[in-house]
């Protein structure tokens, strides 16, 4: 989930606004409910699952590179054999 430490600052500047301690406490609430309930809709990941998913795709690029010079080897191997056969 996000920060609640967002949520709550964000909350917080706003109850700046409202000299009733009551009325800014439930403001806060409503907000923080409100804020939790669109960053839930928009589909968020956090930074830790974003850096397991970048750690995945550079261990994926490393193994496709190392893939591909194995197929271009293979490929320059049996080129090679086929040249030897051919003479």
């Amino acid at each position: 989930m996000i920060n609640d430490n967002l949520i709550r600052s964000l909350g917080e500047q706003l109850g700046r606004f409202v000299s009733d301690a009551r009325s800014r406490e439930d403001m806060q609430q409503s907000l923080n409910t409100i804020v939790q309930n669109v960053f839930a809709r928009l589909d968020l990941v956090t930074r830790e699952q974003f850096d397991a998913q970048l750690e995945t795709l550079e261990r994926t690029r490393e193994q496709l590179e190392r893939l591909e010079a194995e197929v271009t080897r293979l490929q320059e191997q049996l080129t090679d054999e086929a040249a030897g056969k051919s003479a």
